[in-house]
């Protein structure tokens, strides 16, 4: 199955302007897609967005699918949905 991921704001600049489609196994959750993530692009991503030692992302980042926020790391992904990826900016 085919996903899209779509960065938002400045991650443009370290993942990319375009949507990335990304393949993975039917089925797929959540967990594996931010596990893909990690291999592909974690060393392009700056510390304060990405962990290299433990492997995850730090700060406020949202993953948006269908208008939602996703929390919950089990939830199965569909064929053809489009993942965005952005953070939380303040600003003053």
């Amino acid at each position: 199955m085919k996903v899209y991921l779509k960065s938002i704001g400045d991650l443009r600049d370290y993942l990319g302007r375009e949507p990335h489609e990304i393949e993975l196994p039917e089925g797929a959750r959540f967990g594996q897609l931010l596990a893909l993530i990690g291999e592909r692009w974690g060393r392009s991503l700056p510390p304060f967005i990405w962990d290299a030692e433990k492997q995850h992302f730090r700060g406020a980042l949202f993953f948006v699918v269908d208008k939602q926020v996703v929390q919950d790391m089990d939830m199965p992904l569909q064929d053809g949905q489009e993942i965005a990826l952005m953070r939380a900016l303040s600003g003053g």
